[in-house]
C-alpha cells in the first residue's frame, strides 16, 4: 500500500500510515493511535480470548528468547479470517531510551519494514499485518509448518545423520548471511535448537523468533551465565554477527554428536569425531574452526562456512555416485538416480513382456497338439 501524504509504500500500521500517521479514508479508527508508550502489563492474554476484533484467537503463550523477553511477550493463535491457519502474535513493546530518540510512529515503521524486508526470503516468517489494541501494540507473523530442531533431537535420543545436519547447516549459513547484510547488520541472538524450525516434507529450515530490536546480554544466573549456544563475547555483552554463527555451530555440534552444551562445561565443545566416530574429519574441521574462542580464528562470513558446507555435500553426492556406480544393475554411464530409475522400470516391463510372450506361445502349442485330428 501507498501513503498519499509521505509516498511510504508497505503495510499499514492499524489502518495508518507507519510512518507520517496518516489514515486511509475507509480504515477503522485506530484504538491505540499510535500515541505515546505502551502499555503491555494492563491485560493478560489467555487462551480463547480474542485480539483484533476477534479475528486472532489466542492458542497459548509462546516463550521468547531470554535476549528478547524485555521486547514483549508472544502468542499462538488461529487466524479466523484465513483458513484458520496458525500465527505468531508478537507484543511490540518500545525499549524506552529508543523512544528518547525518535517517535513511536518511526519505531512501528522501522520495526514492520525490517521484518517485512526478511520475510521477502525463504526460511524467515511473513508479517501478516499489525495492529493496536487497548493501548497496546501487535505484529502477527506467519507461523512456518514443521517441529523445531530441539523435538527433533529430543525425539532422535541422540546424534542426526551428519549429511542431514549439514544440509540443515548449510541453509542456515544463508540464513545469517541475509541478516549480517542488512543495514544495520541484525543480530539473532539466541541460535539454538528451539529457534529452528525443519519441515521434514519439504527438507527447508526456518528461523524464527527474530528480535523486534538489539537482543540483550544473556541472563546471569547467581555468579556465572548459563553459556549453552551462546558465543563467548555475546555472554560478554558484544553483539556481532560473528556471535550467530559461533552459535550455529554449536547447535549443529549438538545435532551431530548429540552432546547438549547445556549440560556441560562452558565453552567446550570436544571434537566431533571423539564424541561420534560416523563425523566425517571435514565436518570436525568445520566444527573445531567455527567453535574457537577466538573471534579470528572463526570463519569471517556465514558465506564462507557455508562454501565449506556445500563442499562437504558435494562430497555426498560424489559418494552415492560411486555406490551407484558400483552396483551390478548400473550401467557404464554412471547414470543420475531419476534416470537410473526409469530404466529399472523399463526393464522390468521388457521382462514382463517378454515371460507374458512366452507363456502365450506356450499356451498356442498347447492348444494344437490338443486340437489336431
Amino acid at each position: 500500500m501507498r501513503c498519499p501524504r509521505c509516498a511510504y509504500e508497505g503495510m499499514f500500521f492499524d489502518g495508518r500510515c507507519p510512518r507520517c500517521g496518516y489514515q486511509a479514508a475507509m480504515a477503522p479508527p485506530s484504538t491505540g493511535a499510535l500515541l505515546g508508550l505502551p502499555q503491555p502489563q494492563q491485560y493478560l492474554l489467555m487462551r480463547g480470548d480474542s485480539l483484533a476484533k476477534g479475528r486472532y484467537r489466542i492458542l497459548g503463550p509462546v516463550p521468547l528468547p531470554e535476549t528478547q523477553r524485555r521486547q514483549g511477550r508472544a502468542w499462538s493463535a488461529i487466524d479466523q479470517e484465513m483458513g484458520r491457519r496458525q500465527v505468531l502474535i508478537r507484543e511490540v513493546l518500545m525499549p524506552p531510551e529508543l523512544l528518547q530518540r525518535t517517535s513511536a510512529n518511526q519505531v512501528i515503521a522501522q520495526v514492520m519494514e525490517r521484518q517485512q524486508r526478511l520475510g521477502q526470503h525463504q526460511g524467515f516468517p511473513q508479517v501478516v499485518e499489525g495492529f493496536s489494541e487497548r493501548g497496546s501494540y501487535f505484529l502477527v507473523l506467519t507461523h512456518p509448518e514443521g517441529e523445531t530442531l530441539g523435538t527433533l533431537l529430543k525425539r532422535q535420543g541422540g546424534a542426526l545423520p551428519e549429511s542431514q545436519v549439514v544440509h540443515y547447516g548449510y541453509q542456515l549459513c544463508g540464513l545469517l548471511t541475509i541478516l549480517a547484510e542488512q543495514q544495520p547488520p541484525i543480530v539473532h541472538g539466541s541460535i539454538n535448537p528451539e529457534t529452528i524450525v525443519i519441515n521434514a516434507a519439504q527438507q527447508t529450515v526456518w528461523l524464527i523468533h527474530i528480535p523486534l530490536f538489539p537482543p540483550d546480554p544473556p541472563v546471569e544466573k547467581g555468579d556465572a551465565v548459563a553459556a549453552g549456544y551462546y558465543a563467548p563475547e555475546e555472554v560478554r555483552g558484544e553483539l556481532d554477527p560473528s556471535a550467530d554463527l559461533y552459535s550455529l555451530a554449536a547447535t549443529l555440534h549438538h545435532a551431530v554428536t548429540g552432546y547438549d552444551p547445556n549440560e556441560r562445561l562452558v565453552f567446550f565443545h570436544p571434537p566431533a569425531r571423539r564424541l561420534n566416530p560416523a563425523v566425517s574429519p571435514q565436518m570436525e574441521m568445520i566444527l573445531v574452526r567455527q567453535l574457537s574462542l577466538s573471534r579470528a580464528q572463526r570463519y569471517p562470513h556465514p558465506s564462507a562456512m557455508q562454501r565449506d558446507l556445500e563442499a562437504l555435500l558435494e562430497r555426498y553426492l560424489e559418494r552415492q555416485d560411486d555406490e551407484m556406480a558400483g552396483s551390478p544393475l548400473a550401467s557404464p554411464l554412471q547414470l543420475p538416480s531419476e534416470q537410473f530409475r526409469e530404466q529399472a522400470r523399463s526393464n522390468m516391463l521388457l521382462n514382463a513382456g517378454v515371460f507374458a510372450a512366452i507363456g502365450v506361445l506356450l499356451l498356442l502349442g498347447v492348444l494344437l497338439v490338443l486340437l489336431r485330428p
